[in-house]
């Protein structure tokens, strides 16, 4: 198979001539820049395996060498579609981290996002990685460490791209992308390498290239279920080293918590069994510490159980009196938020989102809904669960309506199918932070309401919000962007630790006292320049994450879906495992061949504004 493409997609770089010395890594234009020659050479220990990085919608702009009209019709009809993304070597979710660089374009050189001026910009590559290997072999994996190395040049790992904070990219990177690293394997009885542990173990062993949906599959033909992602096209391995949330959490545990065993190309290009008897060190960084950080990650062996009888409970909120009810709706809020750590002790678990949509000229219309799934509970749990906000609702019956519905299903996986499918993805204009929000924050109503009205727009001004939802039930509107905040909630925390090795474990401890996982973000229009969307970054920090901190106060947020500028990162995301961590990154990475934002040891290193050139602080 061709791999190495011979147009010179170098001529239209951004260059910046830095990178030259120690302090920085070495970049496109700078004299320490591998030449073509080199690069042929490496690609030859690689048996073909090194691929140009060539921006995605570049088939859309005329002046480029792969301009395809049908190829760009295709590319304009499935940039919201993260299984397209996936398929190439260097495609992400969210084009905002390689600053919007090539979006695809219509022939009016409008964007799919609706940017009027992304055809006279042109197309960059970026902050697209410049070349990327699509491993197949820990071979190639080792081969890219070394080589990389040697040359002073910044890494990153892709599987899907289906990563909120970008840290799959990075301007002047070589990526190592593990999406054709395939096997799916069920185990019966599995022991650790090693191990003095004899307690009953069912697993799966996950190739690194490995989606939800399909791991899914194979567990169910087993009988068996695993947690995974909320999403069917995410991949498992950069998931559950951030910790990993999913429909089965709350029950079955996060997914840092299940990883029993995983094989690792470290950054020196070593290939290492990693469990709690060996390399103990590297199995508790990758057991929560994130992705991107300690080594590739090739196979995992993840906890497997037996696949429960799972209900499936629909509710929903509507507002019947539009701006007459802000100040009820937010007391609402705050008593959802309240009855939250009942429900989850109960046993629902699943995603929630308040959303305001205006549908009249007198004002919004506001709504409210959530997915929750129980496992191997009797019929009726749910509807008991509910009876103190349905009792609530039932005295504001002047103000809302609401529906509520429960549908048993024989087995995890055939609930998690009625799922209408990916989220979509694709977007160029939003961002979100995130906090915890612990059982003691949500016991007064009152202050809960107090938080949500400090953050939020006023509801009695015209406001339209459009979520890129978890469930897919309201998708982006590209060619009207919404310009309002929104807001996620994910009632998966799991409060129990595992029962396998608990002590070799860096995710933060935070999440067991966690209810909800909160979500806040919002909107710039499409086109904004650089310092928009850096002022829209400082009022999700400052604003609408803020007054839920001051809520919840103790540090705890989820790495993999976060707040770009977290205060305080280390301990929000890791608390007191972060000093370990930082040492273990010290040890199989002392000169920082793979680098992400707010990751285990980025704090010595910086990118220039808006992405760019990586130096030493």
């Amino acid at each position: 198979m061709l791999r190495f493409f011979s147009f010179c997609w170098l001529l239209v770089i951004n260059l910046f001539v830095v990178g030259s010395d120690a302090d920085c890594k070495c970049t496109p234009g700078s004299p320490c820049w591998p030449s073509d020659s080199d690069w042929t050479a490496f690609n030859t220990t690689l048996s073909g395996a090194l691929v140009r990085g060539v921006p995605p919608g570049s088939v859309c702009y005329s002046d480029q060498p792969n301009y395809d009209g049908t190829l760009c019709a295709t590319a304009l009809s499935r940039w919201t579609d993260s299984t397209w993304h996936a398929q190439s070597p260097i495609s992400i979710d969210y084009p905002i981290w390689v600053n919007n660089s090539c979006n695809p374009i219509y022939p009016n050189g409008t964007s799919v996002d609706g940017d009027v001026s992304a055809g006279a910009r042109g197309c960059t590559i970026g902050n697209y990685p410049v070349y990327a290997v699509a491993a197949t072999t820990s071979q190639h994996v080792s081969r890219a460490f070394k080589w990389a190395a040697k040359k002073n040049i910044r890494v990153v790992i892709k599987n899907t791209g289906h990563n909120y904070p970008g840290r799959n990219t990075g301007y002047g990177s070589l990526s190592i992308w593990t999406h054709n690293l395939r096997g799916i394997e069920y185990i019966n009885n599995f022991k650790p390498t090693s191990c003095p542990y004899n307690a009953a173990l069912t697993g799966i062993r996950v190739a690194a290239g490995e989606v939800g949906s399909d791991i899914q599959a194979v567990a169910d033909s087993h009988g068996v279920a695993v947690v995974g992602g909320g999403n069917p096209d995410t991949g498992l391995h950069g998931w559950f080293t951030g910790g990993g949330h999913g429909w089965l959490s709350t029950d079955y545990g996060m997914g840092a918590d299940n990883l029993l065993e995983a094989t690792i190309v470290r950054p020196d290009g070593k290939f290492v069994t990693a469990n709690p008897c060996q390399n103990s060190d590297l199995f508790f960084a990758i057991r929560g510490g994130g992705g991107g950080t300690f080594g590739v990650v090739m196979s995992a062996v993840v906890r497997a159980f037996p696949t429960p009888q799972t209900t499936r409970h629909q509710f929903n909120i509507t507002g019947i009196a539009p701006n007459s009810a802000a100040t009820e709706f937010w007391d609402l809020m705050g008593f959802i938020h309240s009855e939250l750590p009942k429900l989850s002790a109960g046993g629902m678990q699943g995603y929630y989102e308040p959303v305001v949509v205006t549908t009249t000229p007198t004002g919004p219309t506001l709504l409210f809904f959530w997915h929750m799934l129980l496992y191997d509970k009797p019929e009726g749990t749910a509807e008991a669960l509910m009876k103190p906000i349905t009792d609530y609702l039932d005295n504001l019956s002047a103000l809302y309506t609401y529906q509520q519905e429960s549908r048993p299903f024989p087995t995890y996986k055939s609930a998690f199918d009625s799922f209408e499918g990916n989220e979509p993805v694709g977007s160029s204009v939003g961002a979100y932070g995130s906090h915890f929000l612990t059982k003691a924050s949500l016991a007064d109503p009152k202050l809960i309401s107090e938080a949500f009205i400090k953050a939020a727009p006023p509801l009695d001004a015209a406001v339209r919000i459009t979520l890129f939802a978890h469930l897919k039930l309201l998708l982006i509107s590209f060619q009207n962007p919404v310009l309002n905040p929104f807001i996620l909630g994910h009632l998966i925390a799991s409060p129990n630790p595992p029962s396998y090795y608990p002590e070799v474990e860096s995710m933060t401890p935070a999440w067991r006292d966690t209810t909800t996982h909160f979500i806040y973000g919002e909107y710039w229009p499409v086109g904004a320049d650089r310092a928009t969307i850096d002022a829209t970054y400082e009022d999700i920090s400052q604003n609408r994450v803020g007054p839920f901190r001051e809520l919840s106060p103790d540090p705890g947020a989820y790495f993999n879906e976060c707040d770009s500028l977290e205060p305080d990162w280390q301990a929000s995301f890791w608390g007191p495992n972060y000093p370990r961590l930082l040492a273990i990154k010290q040890k199989y990475d002392p000169n920082t061949l793979l680098w992400c934002d707010r990751c285990v040891g980025s704090e010595a290193w910086e990118e220039a504004d808006g992405g760019g050139a990586l130096c030493r602080t």
